[in-house]
């Protein structure tokens, strides 16, 4: 491999690791410079979405269950009339300043508008409650999101909060277990317990869990975080059957005590969280498709290196070396034998031995 090919690889490999932006490499921002721009007012059910979890509404108020057992008149079994039981309402408590169309009659299948601009909205998220903003983030466009939360009621030093970000297939089963959690009928949540502790390689078959966009976005206690995001393309799947179906982001403000083992307990009050979203339009954006060749690359690398190798090997002994006088560093059966000429050399001086025989002797 010659060097020049090896100069091309390295730059392969290493030009995707730095942002290039006006011939000038991209340095990592402070944090108060990422949270920080033009901010325009928010178009709601537009480019921005508002909607929240409450202990007082499940969704899935009722279950199925079976009817009280009962011995009278010669009948003995249950009352498969009743299989359906509905819980009692809760109360609405002063810790619980979400209004309703928020948990009741929120939009979550209406297509929002990519977000391009910078916004800031400020959520009061009650206690063991969720708040939420849906947003259509840009493949276009770098998102910075910066979260800063604060208790609206005397609480101790060690307040926090967890914050995630979801796909709308994600949020759908986070909202599931929390109407589970907050049900008579516990079934689901139980069993999501049970498995919280799970590996990460085994989370995909975890049929009750629930996961962060890449596993990767969830930070928990914490009361103030800022993060950034870069999408490869537009978050979408086309099923087997049906139409194309679109992905939207949740950012997620959680005060109650979900199933992860290090996450933050219910505080106790009501939370005000700050929520700031920062898009900067990125400049140069690799096509998805380098990935893939770079790995096909690498594996036919992998291929043909041993056959290179080997040709290398078996044609040392043939070429011939410009200037060298002596045989090569594989000696080889092909090549003609150097016979020696003996004319050149010196002849030996005869050696004088006594002659063999019989001697005559006089009588």
């Amino acid at each position: 491999m010659s060097k020049k090919t090896v100069i091309v690889l390295i730059m392969v490999f290493t030009l995707p690791m730095f942002g290039i932006h006006g011939n000038h490499f991209v340095e990592n921002a402070s944090a108060a410079d990422a949270c920080s721009g033009d901010i325009e007012p928010i178009l709601w059910n537009q480019t921005v979405g508002r909607s929240a979890l409450v202990p007082h509404y499940n969704y899935y108020s009722g279950y199925f269950g079976f009817g009280e057992y009962y011995d009278e008149d010669d009948r003995k079994g249950r009352d498969h009339e009743k299989d359906w039981i509905l819980e009692p309402p809760r109360e609405k408590t002063e810790l619980n300043p979400e209004e309703e169309w928020m948990y009741v009659a929120w939009d979550r299948n209406s297509r929002l508008d990519t977000l391009t601009s910078n916004h800031h909205s400020t959520m009061l998220v009650g206690n063991d409650s969720i708040g939420a903003l849906r947003v259509n983030l840009s493949a276009q466009h770098r998102t910075t999101v910066c979260v800063t939360v604060e208790a609206l009621n005397e609480t101790n030093d060690d307040y926090s909060v967890d914050v995630y970000l979801m796909t709308s297939s994600e949020y759908q089963r986070y909202t599931e277990l929390y109407y589970s959690s907050h049900s008579e009928n516990s079934f689901y949540n139980d069993l999501s317990e049970a498995l919280s502790d799970i590996s990460p390689e085994w989370r995909s078959l975890d049929f009750t869990g629930w996961r962060s966009y890449r596993d990767a976005h969830q930070y928990e206690s914490v009361n103030q975080i800022n993060f950034a995001l870069n999408l490869d393309g537009p978050e979408s799947y086309t099923p087997i059957f049906g139409d194309e179906m679109w992905q939207d982001f949740y950012i997620v403000i959680d005060t109650w005590d979900n199933n992860h083992d290090n996450d933050a307990s219910a505080p106790g009050v009501v939370t005000a969280a700050d929520v700031t979203i920062i898009t900067t339009e990125r400049s140069f954006i690799l096509p998805n498709y380098t990935v893939a060749i770079i790995f096909l690359m690498m594996i036919i690398g992998m291929v043909i290196f041993p056959f290179i190798l080997n040709a290398r090997y078996m044609r040392a002994g043939l070429d011939a070396n410009d200037g060298a006088t002596g045989p090569g560093l594989v000696p080889s059966l092909e090549v003609d034998a150097e016979l020696t000429d003996h004319s050149l050399e010196q002849p030996l001086d005869a050696k004088d031995y006594p002659e063999i025989g019989g001697n005559d002797t006089g009588d």
